[in-house]
């Protein structure tokens, strides 16, 4: 049975990634973030590109460490929070991709929205 957090406590206890995306939303409010977290994944992806035409695997390591630090630079500079990405590296990560679709096509203030609503 899943809960719906954070209401319900744990995030991580839902057995679904549809019920976390919600939480994922609420610990991503503000636009700045978005914008953030878009830059962060944008660049772990051209060090994982690079790493590749470059043959150098120390991208491949670098990469999501960049991700995380930019990510969470804007956790703490606009949502005052803190994300748990290695609870769950999978949801995090299929998170993230969704929230930089959503955030280059305009529709990641929506999320918020309706996550608020919840």
């Amino acid at each position: 049975m899943s809960a719906h957090p954070p209401e319900a406590g744990d995030a991580y206890a839902v057995q679904r990634f549809e019920d976390f995306w919600p939480y994922y939303v609420r610990m991503h409010t503000r636009q700045a973030t978005h914008v953030l977290h878009a830059i962060a994944t944008l660049s772990a992806a051209l060090m994982l590109v690079a790493g590749v035409v470059a043959h150098q695997p120390l991208f491949f390591v670098l990469a999501p460490l960049v991700d995380f630090a930019i990510s969470q630079f804007s956790h703490r500079l606009f949502e005052n929070n803190r994300t748990l990405p290695w609870r769950n590296t999978v949801w995090h990560t299929r998170a993230e991709l969704r929230m930089f679709r959503l955030t280059v096509t305009g529709r990641m203030m929506g999320e918020v929205v309706n996550a608020q609503s919840c």
